[in-house]
């Protein structure tokens, strides 16, 4: 009996294994392409002038933060989507994304009207030359053209995660991102009898992209080939209940991103104190530790859909296996890319940059970044998982914790009053990556997740 329990648990665990698997490598290919764009979008932009690429570069950056904080109800609607789908009420998990999607709607009509109003005093807010604020203008205009979709696009990939389905949502942002390429190259430069648009030429790509991407991830939403059973007149029902769980669930989530994102920026300011070389040393070693953070976003995708679809299938067990198997498949591929930096760090950086004196400093740096990418791993994972189930005030207190706590004093006195170089500031972030990576363990494993009814 034993040896047949043994047996069967094993088995389940191979299944587990593989359900991980079918999720997170899409999800990781699909953070890879968003990576992939921006790079050639940047190099694109790159050969016009700096004008251009300042403009292009804090419009992408104004537009697709905004965007990802007020589309946090992505968040909510992949929780209560999963916990529908493991229960088998398609229907319901369909009504729940119809009402994701109107809000997602919404603030889409808002945020663009808002946008295209007072563009020009958004860029001179931020920044003070002429020139860059009129390039800027002219970007975030007509980028938001097709931003428009780019909440409904995040929101109903959000959903398609809730089912399992990040194999469509793949599918769409190779749609979406193949364009963007593509356009870039030929309206940025005037290819194949069209007119050389420059920066204009970049947003419009950027912007039909998103309308390319959103469309095609509706399609799998309202064809019903993602097994949630969604309709149109849906988006114009209002069910209380639900928008009161979507909004319960996605405020800390917005907060959440408020945060990190609010505290990267804040990072990044205070750095340009210390001089240009330093600067550039932090930029190029957070872009190639950026590649680093895929396996762990797709593991935390995995985790948020099997922890939701188990805990809705009353399957505790299984659904905490799930997250264990993620955490494991996390921590094994980030501590190879960890090994990476801290063996070859120079070869890494001279991708980056040609100049001896970054390439020096920034491989400083990410050997330091060595030491965050398991605690990077779990926190990601476990994140996902609490959010699967439910709990999305966990990951905000712990991110409100880590940086107001650890990450922005830490950095603060390094800057301001120490005058350290930047690799005391990249000592900072580790600690901060290996606290919030224990608290979220701590929260996770006082199971107060398991008391949350989101149905």
């Amino acid at each position: 009996m034993r040896k047949g329990n043994l047996l069967g648990k094993s088995m389940e665990t191979v299944e587990v294994r593989k359900d991980i698997i079918k999720i997170a490598w899409p999800a990781i290919l699909e953070m890879t392409l968003h990576t992939l764009v921006w790079t050639v979008d940047t190099a694109m932009v790159g050969r016009l002038n700096p004008a251009s690429i300042s403009a292009v570069s804090l419009g992408a950056q104004i537009m697709f933060i905004t965007m990802m904080i007020l589309g946090a109800v992505g968040v909510g609607a992949t929780a209560l989507v999963a916990r529908n789908i493991g229960a088998g009420d398609c229907r319901r998990a369909g009504k729940i994304g119809a009402q994701a999607l109107s809000i997602g709607i919404f603030i889409s009509v808002g945020v663009t009207i808002v946008g295209m109003i007072f563009a020009e005093d958004i860029f001179s807010f931020a920044v003070k030359d002429v020139a860059v604020v009129e390039l800027g203008e002219t970007y975030l205009r007509h980028v938001l053209i097709g931003g428009f979709f780019l909440i409904p696009f995040g929101v109903s990939n959000s959903i398609l995660r809730g089912a399992g389905k990040t194999n469509y949502t793949l599918r769409a942002v190779l749609l979406a991102n193949s364009f963007n390429i593509i356009g870039d190259y030929v309206l940025i430069f005037g290819k194949w009898g069209f007119p050389a648009l420059g920066v204009k030429g970049a947003a419009l790509a950027t912007g039909i992209a998103q309308i390319l991407g959103a469309l095609t991830s509706l399609y799998y939403l309202f064809s019903g080939k993602s097994g949630i059973e969604i309709y149109f007149k849906d988006l114009f029902t209002i069910d209380k209940d639900i928008l009161k769980k979507l909004v319960n669930l996605s405020i800390p989530a917005a907060f959440e991103l408020t945060m990190n994102d609010g505290s990267r920026l804040l990072t990044a300011i205070w750095i340009a104190q210390l001089g240009t070389v330093q600067f550039a040393a932090n930029s190029v070693a957070v872009a190639a530790e950026s590649l680093s953070f895929m396996p762990g976003y797709g593991f935390a995708i995995a985790a948020t859909t099997l922890m939701g679809q188990n805990l809705g299938a009353k399957n505790i067990d299984r659904a905490k296996e799930s997250v264990a198997q993620a955490a494991k498949y996390a921590v094994v591929l980030m501590a190879s890319v960890a090994f990476i930096f801290l063996t070859v760090p120079y070869f890494i950086m001279s991708f980056f940059t040609t100049d001896a004196d970054t390439v020096a400093l920034a491989a400083k740096c990410i050997r330091v970044g060595a030491l965050e990418q398991v605690p990077i791993a779990i926190a990601m994972v476990i994140s996902g998982a609490l959010k699967g189930a439910g709990d999305t005030q966990g990951p905000f207190k712990i991110s409100l914790a880590t940086n107001l706590g650890v990450r922005l004093p830490l950095i603060f006195l390094i800057v301001f009053v120490f005058r350290l170089n930047i690799v005391f500031v990249w000592l900072a972030t580790a600690l901060q990556f290996m606290l919030e990576a224990v608290l979220m363990v701590i929260r996770y494993r006082r199971e107060g997740w398991r008391l949350l009814e989101l149905k």
